[in-house]
């Protein structure tokens, strides 16, 4: 459990020596995928939701510090369960100095109301989706309502996402658009070596029939290229 083993502490300057900028950004890129953290608008399912596991522990008076040494403790020492279960997560997803900015950006924004200011506000947001891009790009990079956007756990080089999570889409330069849509509604039925069944199964129900097509279209003409 990642709230574990904390200890009260009442320093609330976490950051101090920490670059929160470089923390917020690695953070979208590393750990948005897995994890929802209200301050970056990530929305990731597989690992707990960091303002809600935190909230409760800053309620019974828990410093912020004590939240900055479990967040550092848990990228340094990740949790040891099999690689094919929901709760893996792999170790160096950071490393060096990011560690320290990782932790320190979510001991310090997390379950805290409001939002970022200045340069830190417009870091690690993603890929910006001008108005007039295709619909399949959007849906690509910001999904739809409940429905995780593919690009928070995949790569795609045409869509400027680096998320790990899942494969790197480029790979599908070859596939038509009818298999990629039954990759996405059935993701289950073939698994990319390497990586866990952790895809969510719902995107046949969360998306119409038209959303899917112009998705796998999306994908079919912009994979490897």
């Amino acid at each position: 459990m990642l709230a574990a083993g904390l200890t009260a502490c009442e320093n609330d300057n976490v950051a101090a020596n920490a670059d929160l900028i470089a923390g917020k950004k690695a953070f979208a890129e590393k750990c948005g995928s897995c994890h929802a953290l209200e301050r970056v608008g990530t929305t990731g399912a597989t690992g707990p939701n960091l303002d809600d596991v935190f909230r409760q522990s800053l309620k019974d008076g828990f410093g912020r510090d004590t939240i900055h040494g479990v967040v550092r403790g848990q990228i340094i020492h990740p949790a040891k369960v099999p690689k094919d279960s929901p709760a893996y997560m792999p170790p160096g997803l950071v490393t060096g100095k990011l560690v320290n900015d990782v932790a320190s950006y979510v001991a310090s924004v997390a379950a805290r109301p409001g939002e970022d200011k200045g340069k830190l506000a417009t870091a690690g947001g993603g890929p910006q989706v001008p108005e007039d891009a295709p619909p399949g790009l959007k849906l690509f990079v910001a999904g739809k309502d409940d429905a995780q956007a593919c690009g928070s756990c995949h790569a795609l080089d045409a869509a400027k996402t680096q998320a790990t999570t899942g494969p790197n889409l480029d790979i599908l330069k070859g596939m038509s658009a009818e298999e990629i849509v039954q990759a996405i509604v059935d993701p289950s039925a073939e698994l990319t070596p390497g990586f866990n069944d952790v895809m969510p199964k719902d995107y046949g129900e969360a998306f119409t029939d038209t959303e899917l097509q112009e998705l796998a279209e999306y994908l079919a003409e912009q994979a490897g290229g």
